[in-house]
């Protein structure tokens, strides 16, 4: 079984990310060769799937927030207090789903969500923080109209292209199973029952 948050990600978070994909096929068509027309489609498409996926880690974090505050003592006044606690500095309410912001995030509940994820996916841990780096970085320079930034990413290996957007969406489809998985791992851990 997975988080509700993962669920949601995997459907109307992903038919939203879908929906711009198939406009993209519709305005530049299938075949191969460069469309001037679609990169600004290319663009919503980076910044829709950084937005996506921020609501998903938001979602999921909020998910374990229930989690956990659900078998704290006192009844609802309390555990309203301790949702706040969990909720009040979270980067992912400031600030983009960079992988530093989400191992703060989510060491409020006592995991290291990064080394985690390496030990628990060897062989994807470190391409996945990498490449939701690279995304960040892009969604930023063009959020931000920064010429010098998106020159940046597009020197690191990342076009703004639909096969970087393609490899950036497969990155997090990956990446949000594995954050489930960790933290679903983690917490039955720590409340001594499976939390989803």
């Amino acid at each position: 079984m997975s988080s509700v948050a993962l669920g949601q990600w995997q459907t109307t978070r992903s038919t939203s990310i879908e929906n711009l994909f198939q406009a993209h096929g519709a305005v530049g068509g299938s075949a191969v060769g460069r469309r001037w027309a679609t990169e600004e489609l290319n663009h919503a498409l980076v910044l829709r799937l950084a937005s996506e996926f921020q609501g998903f880690c938001r979602d999921l974090h909020d998910e374990a927030v229930d989690v956990i505050v659900g078998i704290v003592p006192g009844g609802p006044p309390v555990q309203r207090v301790f949702s706040a606690a969990f909720r009040a500095a979270r980067k992912l309410d400031r600030g983009n789903a960079e992988p530093g912001g989400l191992g703060t995030d989510f060491a409020l509940f006592g995991v290291e969500l990064w080394p985690a994820l390496r030990t628990r996916y060897p062989s994807r841990g470190a391409e996945w923080s990498a490449k939701l780096t690279s995304l960040n970085k892009a969604r930023n320079a063009l959020a931000h109209d920064d010429q010098a930034k998106l020159a940046a990413v597009v020197a690191d290996g990342w076009p703004l292209t639909l096969t970087s957007v393609r490899r950036w969406r497969g990155a997090l489809d990956g990446l949000a199973v594995g954050m489930d998985h960790v933290l679903a791992s983690h917490l039955r851990l720590l409340i001594g029952t499976a939390p989803w």
